[in-house]
């Protein structure tokens, strides 16, 4: 598969493009963050964006400029179903993503024929010509499909450590083991060798990511910014509220 074919479903699954990690749990557009402390401080205050927190809108922005013209919405383009965070009082961080992409749709977006046996073909591109099942466990490198819906999809689950600097107003996570797919996307995958065997897959065996808030005073409503799983740069931003 050529290069070029993953350079252009950045449309649909973008991930940077993926690696957002604050944009990794979201449950119906929803993601909480349960018990946030200042898990650095000795005194036990609280952080002042304690509460449940649901993320009503995911943004990224190309090279990391922002612009209109180079602002995506990550969950669409990334057919993220739910994205659901949590940053507990003990110090743990518990990350669930799920995506789910309908390949009857995919496929004749792009002017192809859809057979639930035979997959797709006669699409505008070539790459997109695959059966059913090739096309969702070796394209979309997801491993869950329904026959019927025609729905490709994963789940991943990935758990770490956080702690947080008010003076800096930042939040610091540390992720355990992550495999991150061809789409820079966190993947179900946990085996180092079959995660790497993926066309562009990257076992990482931590990934640590810094997130800069702010808090409107009118609302108290929450900006985080920081990257997906594929860049250190600033280049997503998550406008969350109370639920």
């Amino acid at each position: 598969m050529e290069i070029i074919s993953k350079l252009f479903k950045i449309r649909s699954l973008f991930l940077c493009s993926a690696t957002m990690f604050i944009a990794l749990l979201f449950s119906s557009c929803e993601e909480q963050i349960d018990e946030l402390w200042d898990a650095d401080g000795d005194s036990q205050a609280t952080n002042p964006i304690i509460g449940d927190w649901y993320a009503d809108s995911i943004k990224s922005y190309s090279s990391c400029v922002k612009t209109e013209d180079s602002t995506s919405n990550v969950v669409d383009d990334s057919y993220i179903d739910n994205y659901n965070l949590w940053l507990l009082s003990d110090g743990s961080l518990q990350l669930f993503f799920d995506q789910s992409v309908n390949l009857k749709y995919e496929c004749e977006d792009y002017y192809g024929t859809w057979s639930n046996s035979e997959g797709c073909s006669d699409s505008y591109y070539e790459y997109y010509d695959y059966t059913p099942i090739e096309f969702c466990n070796n394209y979309y490198e997801h491993n869950q499909y329904n026959i019927e819906t025609t729905e490709c999809s994963q789940s991943a689950a990935i758990t770490g450590t956080w702690t947080s600097n008010e003076t800096n107003s930042t939040v610091t996570v540390k992720m355990d083991s992550v495999c991150v797919n061809s789409f820079d996307n966190p993947s179900y995958i946990t085996d180092a060798d079959a995660c790497n065997s993926l066309e562009y897959g990257n076992f990482k065996s931590t990934i640590e990511r810094t997130f800069t808030y702010s808090i409107d005073n009118i609302s108290g409503n929450v900006n985080l910014e920081g990257s997906w799983f594929n860049t250190d740069s600033s280049c997503f931003s998550l406008y969350m509220s109370l639920q």
